[in-house]
């Protein structure tokens, strides 16, 4: 993680509301079953818990000291190991189809006043522009240790400054066959304000970086997160106290 002592708007509701509709139509048309197939189709949210934290920033200072802190991640690929005592909330249950997956953002300060930095410029100027994420699908290499993951497949990088303040949900055009006992990783090749600390130790996950280098600012910038498909990446650095706050749509069709 990383903090701008250490290193717009929020969308209107009609862009929320396309967006969530794109999801919602998404779900439909792959869901839908044909007239001879009567069996309800089943659907679960990966990453979903009955509490969720929010995502931390913008920050506070107090003559030029931070008294709330703000953290994003950036440059890297991870996933929880566990949310909030929920085991292996991304890993996947069944074969299916990943229609939509959804991103919870903070809303970083934008200019340096008194009260807080300008938090968008410097993650900017440390990690890249614009505020970018996406998802992806990993394969573990059986008894890799620490763990290592071939990436199979991954969704379209998705902008996120125009979302700062709220949870966008993007609809996959294509959606991402998935299979069980894969994992959906958060890719974040610039920065994300979707990061959640100083929260419970049940919280745990785990990040495309090498053992060791897992917490400095230059293991973070010179971080790669994993965007190769068939590549595989070593999963070095295992967090706790901490949350990455997105979600994965998946449907199975019986």
């Amino acid at each position: 993680m990383l903090s701008t002592t250490e290193s717009r708007t929020q969308r209107s509701r009609a862009a929320a509301a396309l967006c969530l509709a794109c999801a919602l139509l998404a779900l439909v048309a792959f869901a839908r079953p044909e007239a001879a197939d009567s069996a309800p189709t089943r659907v679960i949210i990966l990453g979903q818990t009955n509490n969720s934290p929010k995502p931390s920033c913008p920050g506070k200072t107090v003559n030029n000291v931070e008294v709330v802190p703000c953290r994003v991640e950036g440059h890297v690929s991870g996933f929880q190991v566990s949310a909030g005592g929920v085991p292996e909330p991304y890993v996947v249950p069944f074969d299916g189809k990943i229609v939509a997956w959804s991103i919870s953002l903070s809303r970083p300060a934008r200019e340096a006043t008194k009260k807080t930095t300008d938090e968008v410029g410097f993650f900017n100027e440390f990690l890249g522009s614009p505020s970018k994420a996406r998802i992806g699908v990993l394969r573990r290499l059986e008894g890799s240790k620490p763990p290592r993951y071939k990436l199979v497949r991954q969704s379209p990088v998705e902008i996120l400054n125009p979302y700062f303040g709220s949870t966008p949900v993007f609809a996959l055009e294509h959606p991402l066959t998935v299979l069980q006992d894969q994992v959906v990783a958060l890719t974040v090749p610039t920065w994300a304000p979707m990061f959640a600390f100083n929260v419970a130790e049940d919280n745990t996950w785990r990040g495309s970086r090498q053992p060791g280098h897992c917490s400095s600012k230059e293991d973070i910038q010179g971080g790669h997160p994993q965007q190769g498909v068939g590549k595989v990446k070593t999963y070095g650095c295992f967090y706790s106290s901490a949350r990455l706050l997105y979600t994965a749509t998946i449907v199975k069709k019986p």
